[in-house]
């Protein structure tokens, strides 16, 4: 009889997962749990909010696509986990039984400044971008500064990044740049920091595009609250400033949703309520469930005086789902062989009529290989891998083959390696 394998979420991550899987064997039954009925391209969500893309152009309804790859979908969410029966729980309270659990749900977002969710917006999600995209349509009416940024905690600082320098662009088109002061406030020690300790000169070349860019930015400090014509911080010391907004949008830090933490604190991590794994990215005490993507609990790349979080990019995640599938394949064929991800980051900031992108391997320094560039043609290979990356989720083609071979053979590095003891920290290997 085939095995069952239940993945939470349709996103980048359960996508990834579920494909892999169909590709190395076609007799599992594999079924996708997520209330979201779409797959969306998460990176190109601030071009969402800037008008730049539409939502059918960055979304696919998983109801037509997933059956013809034999994959079920549910269109729920998961409520509820019970790892010692091997089940789940739906929102219409639906019970489905599982061999092999994958969580994938993506993170619950916490607005943890006061007055954050009511008066401000993010690019977390397709909706929060619509919703600002209507926001800077009435802006552009009648314009005022603008304050971007992140609050403690967040791990996802590259979209406040990209959406300043792509709100720069649009006004400069639309004429009216002359008229808004951006602020960039993050709790980042410093500019270019990203939750990853700085990438090579990041932090020199942020400060500059800022720079060149006439984009104010404070680091370093505690966004505590937000109002309709102001953003209050406090710095190390306490002492608190306001800097004046008529628009803010301001990242959100990242928790585990509740149907990770009603599976208990032998998979819920008790901190963030994200799921517990190793670096097989298999959870140490129920060897038949695994994490991928933001929701898995990685520990930051360091302390840093108001706390961040480490960032789990497209790349990094797309390697964990292969190392996933490979693991979860073999423990069924009996084999003892296991696959870590050796996670690496890319991150490419479009800033519209140019972009500046990182690169760093692996995630965890000390490092063995950073770039950066900054070029117009940066700028569209951004918009070419946003196509062929929606190519590919329509095709049922996931598998990172090429991406991995193109590391390979540029920069020696290897995406997944085989690992006969998975204990270590996830991202190690």
């Amino acid at each position: 009889m085939s095995k069952h394998v239940v993945i939470l979420g349709g996103g980048i991550g359960g996508i990834a997962t579920a494909y892999n899987l169909r590709r190395m064997d076609s007799s599992l039954k594999i079924t996708i749990v997520s209330g979201r009925p779409y797959f969306g391209f998460t990176p190109a969500y601030p071009h969402l909010a800037l008008g730049w893309r539409k939502f059918e152009d960055i979304t696919i309804p998983l109801a037509n696509l997933l059956p013809k790859f034999n994959i079920d979908y549910v269109p729920e969410n998961g409520e509820s986990i019970d790892p010692d029966n091997n089940k789940i729980r739906t929102t219409s309270g639906k019970e489905i039984e599982y061999d092999y659990l994958v969580i994938a749900t993506g993170p619950k977002l916490v607005f943890g400044a006061e007055g954050q969710e009511q008066y401000s917006t993010s690019v977390c999600t397709a909706e929060h971008a619509l919703e600002l995209q209507k926001k800077l349509e009435e802006f552009y009416a009648d314009p005022g500064p603008v304050v971007v940024g992140a609050i403690p905690g967040v791990s996802c600082f590259g979209p406040a990044y990209e959406f300043a320098f792509m709100l720069h662009h649009e006004l400069k088109k639309r004429g009216l740049r002359h008229r808004v002061r951006i602020t960039y406030i993050t709790s980042e020690p410093y500019v270019g920091h990203l939750g990853l300790g700085g990438v090579g000169p990041s932090r020199r070349l942020m400060e500059d595009l800022f720079a060149e860019r006439s984009i104010n930015w404070i680091a370093n400090v505690k966004i505590t609250k937000v109002e309709p014509d102001k953003v209050i911080y406090e710095d190390l010391e306490g002492k608190q400033y306001e800097v004046p907004c008529k628009l803010s949008m301001l990242m959100p830090r990242f928790m585990g949703p509740e149907v990770v933490a009603s599976a208990g604190d032998k998979v819920a991590n008790p901190a963030n309520k994200m799921v517990i794994v190793n670096r097989c990215f298999q959870n140490p005490t129920y060897k038949n469930i695994y994490g991928v993507g933001v929701v898995t609990a990685i520990p930051p790349v360091e302390q840093t005086p108001i706390p961040t979080g480490a960032p789990k990019t497209g790349m990094m995640i797309e390697q964990m789902a292969l190392a996933v599938a490979k693991n979860i394949v073999n423990d069924i064929k009996n084999s003892a062989d296991r696959y870590a991800p050796e996670l690496s980051a890319v991150c490419i900031a479009d800033m519209g009529g140019d972009a500046a992108g990182f690169f760093a391997h692996p995630v965890l320094p000390p490092r063995a290989t950073v770039k950066h560039k900054k070029a117009v043609w940066m700028h569209w290979f951004k918009s070419a891998f946003e196509k062929y990356f929606l190519w590919k989720v329509k095709s049922g083609n996931i598998s990172p083959f090429f991406e991995e071979k193109a590391l390979e053979l540029l920069l020696g590095v290897h995406g997944v390696r085989l690992c006969k003891d998975c204990s270590g920290s996830p991202g190690t290997c």
